[in-house]
């Protein structure tokens, strides 16, 4: 009973605290995290958001010709994990919260990238924005040739070029 004279106390000198939302604007704080936008022109599709979220909101799956980077926002917890560690600096953090929708498919984000085949088996295997990114940032050597390989191939073709090297000078 005394805690609730204390509370009613505090409660009638500090007046009311709370807001008649939706009548009158949330407290928003330069600190409150929403929902993530993706700059599709900034994003190159290398999947790191996809592998740092907690709650698979993000997820980047290679459909044909095409490599989809979806965000389903009723997934989201708005940790803002994603926009931290982008590479490209392509996902920003929004104040947007009013997110509930009738129709499930607006809670759908997606970017979609051309995929680069693999010049040895020809299976689809990253995007050519990020071929490009990374030639970019690379200069020279046989590393570029290596770039339309695909990660199984260059591991094979790795595997033969070392084994060659050894039986070539264990012969000689």
């Amino acid at each position: 009973m005394v805690k609730f004279l204390k509370i009613f106390s505090v409660s009638a000198r500090e007046g009311t605290v709370t807001r008649k939302y939706p009548f009158e604007s949330p407290l928003v704080t330069p600190e409150f995290r929403g929902r993530i936008d993706i700059d599709p022109v900034k994003c190159v599709g290398c999947g790191a958001c996809t592998r740092i979220c907690p709650t698979k909101t993000l997820t980047l799956s290679y459909e044909g010709d095409e490599a989809v980077l979806k965000y389903f926002i009723g997934r989201c917890i708005f940790c803002g994990m994603c926009a931290y560690v982008c590479p490209q600096n392509a996902i920003t953090i929004t104040k947007d919260f009013e997110l509930a929708s009738y129709n499930l498919s607006d809670l759908y984000d997606e970017v979609v990238h051309r995929t680069v085949r693999c010049s040895i088996c020809g299976k689809p295997f990253t995007t050519a924005k990020l071929v490009r990114e990374v030639e970019t940032r690379i200069n020279g050597g046989d590393v570029e040739e290596l770039l339309n390989i695909c990660p199984e191939c260059r591991r094979r073709l790795t595997v033969r070029r070392i084994g060659s090297r050894v039986v070539g000078t264990g012969g000689e």
